[in-house]
């Protein structure tokens, strides 16, 4: 009876392969993602809506408005969630957006390269390019994000799990992505902002020094999703690396040396910066060990500070609201117009008195570079030289400020930008996620090793006029010492 039932359940051993093949949709495409972007400016420009509906024709007097893309997210690796990101060519796109689901665990289906039609008919698409509510503005300079979902109410939501058969619909055509070569300045800003939604790549890039050793989004800080500065080597321009907490590699540790990065160039959650999102860790190829670049000084910190003072600076003599001068100080602006000026703080809690401030907020610079260079410290006439200051800021974002180090600059504003300047990596200078009333101390920083004639110290700013770069530094309490 057992044998029976087997052979009468499975006749000649042939066991029929389930049906995968993708049938081409029959479906005429009228429109492009570009077109998207236009109706909404369109929209914006008459009514100042941020947001454009689709209209829905339900007794089909006129066709759909059909457009097509190709996948370039995957959430295979859960770094993407309920989201899918396409772009208008497999090569050379010149457009890309964001498309909103509610559902997950589709990249067997909606794979990368895959060609997709996509139904605008009762879809919304919305923009943000992370400026207060007053100033976002789709036609200004601020790159910024379009997102297709349904609108409820005044917000823009994901499109329903049993609605996206009806919107979403697959080409049999599969592609090779050929991700678009970029570059970064260095305030922060990809040259191309049609980049934004598609696949991208850095060919020279690295993290910064002080994110090595750290997972992708694995640290006690990183509350949904791990930031980790990225330095183009070329241009020095940084760009943020971001990665979901719930994604399979946040433990993994991020990787030293430099090369290629493919990703999809996104915003942030609230769309105030530019990141880059990957699909899976495979897409860094770091194939050079050696850092390239910026030149580090690290000698370490030191618990011994000599008596003798090289070098000091307060700023109680200096004017209130005022450029710094003097004391042998260089102040000077490379981009933008923000310069160090002398502030007091009107709150107790953060007060030191007199101290020197930099910030670019409300300055409208594309880019804002900012110098305060110390007079020349001769290091090899003094031994067990040290260097301390202290630091605060308010809401800093993604600007920020560096101490460097150089033995060849000849001491005048013309020669800044062509001087070699090393990074003094021991240093402490405050973060964004630092209390904005509380002051920090940088360490007591030794010197020793880079000992030479002629050193200049430079506290470097760089910032913008946009929301996600204005943020605020102040300087205080700086002494340079030996034995």
């Amino acid at each position: 009876m057992f044998l029976f039932l087997i052979f009468s359940c499975v006749q000649d051993g042939d066991f029929e392969a389930p049906n995968v093949e993708v049938k081409e949709p029959d479906v005429t495409v009228n429109s492009d993602i570009s077109a998207v972007k236009s109706a909404l400016i369109q929209e914006f420009l008459s009514s100042g809506d941020l947001t454009y509906t689709f209209f829905d024709d339900e007794d089909a007097a006129t066709p759909p408005t059909i457009i097509e893309g190709y996948v370039v997210s995957s959430d295979a690796a859960g770094n993407f969630f309920k989201t899918l990101i396409i772009q208008d060519k497999p090569e050379n796109p010149t457009a890309g957006i964001e498309i909103t689901l509610n559902n997950s665990n589709f990249s067997s289906t909606f794979e990368v390269g895959r060609k997709v039609y996509v139904k605008l008919d009762g879809l919304t698409v919305s923009y943000d390019d992370g400026e207060s509510d007053d100033f976002i503005n789709p036609t200004n300079d601020v790159p910024g994000k379009y997102v297709l979902g349904v609108l409820d109410g005044n917000s823009l939501v994901d499109i329903p799990s049993t609605a996206i058969k009806n919107h979403i619909f697959r080409s049999s055509s599969v592609e090779e992505i050929i991700p678009t070569k970029v570059s970064v300045t260095i305030c922060g800003q990809v040259i191309t902002d049609n980049n934004i939604n598609t696949l991208v790549k850095l060919e020279s890039a690295q993290f910064a020094s002080t994110e090595l050793g750290k997972t992708f989004a694995g640290e006690s800080i990183d509350e949904f999703d791990g930031f980790r500065a990225l330095y183009e080597c070329e241009t020095a321009g940084q760009l943020f690396l971001q990665t979901s907490t719930f994604t399979s590699f946040k433990s993994n540790i991020i990787p030293d040396g430099n090369g290629e990065i493919t990703f999809v160039l996104s915003k942030d959650f609230r769309s105030e910066f530019l990141v880059a999102i990957l699909n899976k860790p495979s897409d860094i190829n770091f194939i050079n060990t050696s850092r390239c670049g910026v030149t580090e000084l690290n000698c370490g910190l030191t618990s011994q500070k000599g008596p003798n003072s090289i070098f000091s600076d307060d700023f109680e003599t200096q004017i209130r609201n005022s450029p710094i001068t003097g004391n042998g100080w260089t102040n000077f602006i490379q981009e933008g117009s923000v310069t160090w000026e002398a502030f007091t703080s009107s709150s107790s809690n953060s007060s030191l008195g007199v101290s020197a401030r930099i910030g670019s907020n409300g300055s409208n610079d594309k880019c804002s570079i900012s110098w305060l260079i110390t007079p020349v410290i001769d290091l090899n006439a003094n031994n067990g030289v040290t260097i301390k200051f202290q630091t605060s800021n308010s809401f800093a974002d993604n600007s920020k400020m560096e101490l460097l180090y150089s033995v060849d600059w000849d001491g005048t504003e013309n020669g800044i930008e062509s001087a070699t300047w090393i990074t003094v990596s021991a240093a402490y200078i405050t973060k964004d996620s630092d209390s904005f009333t509380t002051w920090f101390d940088s360490g007591l920083i030794d010197l020793s090793c880079g000992s030479k004639e002629n050193s200049y110290f430079a506290f470097k700013y760089t910032g913008s006029g946009s929301s996600a770069f204005d943020g605020t530094y102040e300087l205080d309490n700086i002494e340079i010492n030996a034995n």
